[in-house]
C-alpha cells in the first residue's frame, strides 16, 4: 500500500530554485513532488536512499535534475532538502548516485540483449 505524504517543509527552497528554472523544469519537478505525495514516486522515478540517514531519499527527476527529501513516516509528511543538479555539488552522495545510474543503465542494456 502506498504511503500518502504531505509537504511539510522546504517550500522556500523550492521557490528559490524555481526563480531560475525554466517552466519545463518546474513542471517536471512538480510532477515528481506529486508522485512523492501520492506514493507513486518509487514506481515512476529512480529513487536512491541515503546511506547516512535512512529517512532521506534522492529522486532523479530527470538526467540533470534531482530532489532530495526527508520522509517523516510518523507524521506522514516529507521535507524538501535540496533541489538542483548533480553538478551543483550541493547534493550529498552525488557520485554514488551517478555510479548507480550508470550501473542500472548497463544492467538494463544486458537484460534487453538477453
Amino acid at each position: 500500500m502506498a504511503m500518502h505524504l504531505r509537504l511539510a517543509a522546504g517550500v522556500e527552497l523550492l521557490d528559490k530554485w524555481a526563480e531560475s528554472a525554466t517552466q519545463a523544469e518546474r513542471n517536471v519537478l512538480y510532477e515528481a513532488l506529486f508522485a512523492i505525495g501520492d506514493g507513486s514516486v518509487f514506481l515512476i522515478y529512480d529513487v536512491f536512499g541515503d546511506p547516512d540517514d535512512i529517512s532521506n531519499f534522492m529522486v532523479m527527476v530527470k538526467a540533470d535534475l534531482l530532489v532530495k527529501i526527508n520522509v517523516q513516516r510518523a507524521e506522514s509528511s516529507f521535507d524538501i532538502l535540496y533541489v538542483g543538479t548533480l553538478d551543483d555539488g550541493a547534493a550529498a552522495n552525488a557520485a554514488e548516485i551517478a555510479a548507480e545510474l550508470a550501473a542500472d543503465a548497463v544492467a538494463d542494456a544486458e537484460v534487453d540483449d538477453a
